[in-house]
């Protein structure tokens, strides 16, 4: 009986190197993507936060409509908010408020930025009661 030999089967050394040198490149390729795709989420995470914490501050004011804590619930050119996100990182909010007096409608423009990028904005308005009018 003639021995024969047997086929050669499964991958060798050659084969395993060069897939191993492909999916090298492939992953060089697909890095600078995901780097700058990590770098957006992180963005996106600290707008998100600044979202949030502007429409609470405009809810504040709402529930407590007066004139004089306006500045100091939503922060000024002057005398900024400061917050800190959720990955350490700070914004600040201010506001521009309209002519504020009882009875009308104040008009609010809120900024949240962060190192002199801004992150959002919003435009809301806050009804001020009229005074309460005493009778003699």
């Amino acid at each position: 009986m003639p021995i024969r030999a047997r086929a050669e089967e499964g991958f060798g050394l050659v084969e395993v190197v060069i897939a191993m040198f492909l999916l090298g490149l492939i992953a060089i390729a697909i890095l600078p993507a995901l780097v700058n795709g990590l770098g957006y989420s992180a963005r996106q995470s600290t707008v998100a936060t600044a979202t949030r914490q502007v429409n609470s501050l405009i809810d504040q004011v709402r529930q407590s409509p007066a004139c004089s804590s306006m500045p100091t619930i939503l922060g000024t050119s002057a005398t900024p908010r400061t917050f800190t996100d959720g990955r350490g990182g700070t914004f600040t909010t201010q506001a521009d408020i309209g002519s504020c007096s009882a009875g009308v409608a104040v008009s609010l423009h809120v900024t949240a930025a962060q190192s002199g990028t801004t992150l959002v904005t919003t435009d809301a308005l806050v009804m001020i009661p009229p005074a309460a009018v005493t009778l003699p």
